[in-house]
């Protein structure tokens, strides 16, 4: 099978923001799944000082590139600029891409 399927993480406000991230996600055929992972405690610095938020995390399943699955989460994700990251997958197992390959 020639088909590859690519994993993007990010993070998003809300469960309910997230789970809207996701719903909408889906709504592009290419997305496999979306897994929401809730109640994640986030640190960083803004502008100086240290923020303390509550996220979700979503992990995404795709055959999209990550030109696409940028465009699409700019178009679709609550935050002004969010953290996307394709995390490299070599071998994903053959029974799953067939799967796939037929929920699409």
């Amino acid at each position: 099978m020639s088909l590859n399927i690519n994993i993007f993480y990010t993070t998003s406000g809300s469960a309910t923001k997230s789970k809207e991230l996701a719903k909408a996600l889906l709504d592009d055929k290419m997305i496999i799944c979306v897994n929401v992972i809730k109640n994640v405690e986030s640190f960083y610095r803004d502008s100086g000082s240290l923020q303390r938020c509550n996220e979700s995390i979503l992990i995404i399943k795709t055959f999209h590139t990550k030109k696409k699955i940028e465009n699409l989460i700019k178009k679709n994700h609550p935050y002004d600029i969010p953290f996307l990251v394709q995390i490299d997958t070599k071998k994903v197992n053959t029974e799953y891409l067939k799967w796939a390959s037929k929920n699409i």
